[in-house]
């Protein structure tokens, strides 16, 4: 049997360790941050290395009354619990946890409703507030379920995964799965505030830390050539958590986002060039039924796809395509499309939200720093798959030849 994605599962990782991992060394003068300023709403980001105190301090103060239900999964409860309660504790705050299953399989209704169920039985209304806890899904479902409780109540975002904060955290889009497509169920519906705490990263395995960068990577491609180059540059301080080199990245991506989100709330034009990478990359893990691959490596192959498709239609340079596939091997994320039917991976993308009969919205690269949105028919989507499938057979017959080809050295 598959097993479970868990972010946050390290071997022999203790709350004591988790504890002292967060602890900062010294304590930082300023936070990072800025506001996130929309046509309806506005609300602030902020980015730290302190202690989690202050930040809940400052969660408190945008409460209606001291009642928070902190939403997160079974393996962030078991690392920050007890953190999280001594924090709150000193602003006068005993949350209510509520605790789902690790993993993407569980981003559904049937989740949604045993929370609704439980913030029912809590007494949850609508001057309570969620605290979204842990990764991208577990930020999704709460969003969702803050969109949808009692008609709207209020909820905060507080991200452990790197992907989630550059990415999954910041925008306002909430949802869930369902057996024919990926975050099909869901509504814009922002946060009132989103802290981000570096330290979380350490507590965090070299798997997830590489998921993360997918994303990291995905906003150098689409927007900032120079970040592109520094994350490549600063590979060895990333995995290290070096907490300047993280506080920097994490920085930039966020600022990325908010300025496209602040553009383009509800995705109707440039909010889209955030999709690059995810078309193909959402239909693998449809395809996959979220096992076994992460939605970072799903998104790592799909950039890879999408640029090879940018070179197909002659938008960019081999150049710029061997950049990508280098940086990305950089980190240790895959480039290989998996050996799915193209008919299958053909239907997967084309129920995407971003589909209209026979066209998909692509986002395809002109260069290192800069894409492009450009309605394609599937026949030319289909044509460049088959390509890309048929390559790496090639490939990998050669691959083999040369392997039985290669005789022992004798002494």
């Amino acid at each position: 049997m598959a097993k479970t994605h868990n972010p946050h599962k390290a071997e022999n990782t203790t709350r004591a360790d988790t504890m002292q991992k967060l602890m900062p060394k010294r304590v930082e003068k300023t936070f990072q941050g800025f506001k996130v300023n929309l046509s309806q709403t506005s609300y602030p980001l902020y980015i730290t290395t302190f202690g989690l105190e202050k930040s809940l301090a400052r969660l408190k103060k945008q409460l209606y009354e001291k009642k928070l239900y902190v939403i997160t999964n079974h393996t962030v409860k078991g690392l920050y619990k007890d953190l999280i309660d001594c924090a709150l504790k000193k602003t006068g705050i005993s949350p209510v946890w509520v605790s789902i299953p690790d993993g993407e399989k569980h981003k559904n209704l049937a989740t949604c409703e045993k929370i609704f169920t439980k913030l029912s039985q809590k007494a949850a209304h609508r001057k309570s507030a969620l605290l979204a806890l842990g990764g991208g899904v577990v930020g999704d479902i709460t969003g969702f379920v803050a969109a949808s409780y009692m008609r709207g109540i209020d909820y905060f975002q507080m991200p452990t995964t790197l992907l989630a904060q550059v990415d999954a955290s910041i925008g306002g889009k909430t949802g869930v799965d369902i057996t024919t497509g990926k975050n099909m169920v869901g509504a814009f519906y922002q946060p009132k505030a989103v802290f981000i705490h570096t330290r979380f990263i350490k507590t965090l395995p070299k798997k997830e830390l590489q998921c993360g960068m997918a994303e990291v990577i995905k906003y150098g491609v689409i927007r900032d050539a120079s970040l592109f180059d520094f994350v490549g540059r600063c590979q060895k301080s990333i995995f290290n958590c070096d907490q300047k080199t993280l506080a920097q990245v994490i920085h930039k991506c966020c600022a990325i986002k908010a300025g496209i989100v602040q553009e383009d709330e509800r995705e109707l034009s440039l909010r889209a060039i955030l999709n690059f990478g995810h078309t193909l990359g959402h239909a693998i893990e449809v395809l996959s039924s979220y096992k076994n691959i992460s939605h970072g490596e799903a998104v790592a192959i799909g950039m890879v796809f999408a640029a090879s498709l940018s070179r197909e239609l002659g938008l960019c340079l081999d150049n710029d395509i061997l950049k990508i596939t280098r940086i990305l091997q950089l980190f240790g994320l895959p480039i290989r499309i998996p050996e799915y039917r193209v008919r299958d991976y053909i239907k997967a993308m084309f129920r995407d939200k971003k589909t209209e009969q026979h066209i998909i919205r692509f986002i395809l690269l002109e260069k290192i720093g800069r894409v492009t949105i450009t309605p394609l028919h599937k026949d030319v989507i289909k044509k460049c798959l088959n390509n890309v499938l048929r390559e790496q057979k090639v490939i990998t017959r050669i691959k083999r030849k040369t392997l039985r080809g290669r005789t022992p050295c004798k002494n």
